[in-house]
């Protein structure tokens, strides 16, 4: 079941129903254990209770969209802007300098584009990239 779960630590002598919704980073939980409510049963209906109660007052879960997604910082860049990364490319002689753009039209599907430093300038190939970027998180498909 959605935000209930069962939680069994037979050396600490801890049985009972574990309820946990989150919304906007706010975290709500509470513990159903079975001999306060008088068995496994009732402790799994008074877990379902709370759980009802809990959504009618935090409401249902709200799907995010792709691009919403898209712009979630997973780790810290060199661009800082999400999608768009520095690359040194070290397999020639002298290493080659990109800044690439990705992002994903559709589910499945990853797309890159690559600015060469050399041609364009460092800063002129970072702005391009970012560009790129936005371009394609504005043509992403839900």
């Amino acid at each position: 079941m959605r935000g209930i779960c069962r939680i069994d630590q037979p050396e600490k002598h801890n049985h009972g129903f574990f309820v946990r919704v989150q919304r906007e980073g706010k975290l709500c939980s509470t513990f159903f254990a079975d001999r306060k409510h008088g068995g496994k049963a009732k402790a799994l209906t008074a877990a379902k209770v709370f759980y009802e109660e809990l959504l009618a007052i935090v409401g249902p879960r709200k799907t995010k969209s792709r691009q919403w997604w898209a712009e979630i910082r997973r780790r810290k860049g060199s661009s800082n802007v999400v999608g768009v990364q520095k690359i040194v490319n070290r397999r020639f002689k002298r290493p080659r300098i990109y800044w690439q753009a990705t992002w994903s039209p559709e589910p499945y599907v990853v797309r890159r584009k690559m600015f060469s430093a050399a041609k364009h300038g460092a800063r002129q190939a970072k702005r391009l990239a970012i560009r790129a970027r936005r371009a394609g998180v504005r043509s992403m498909v839900s």
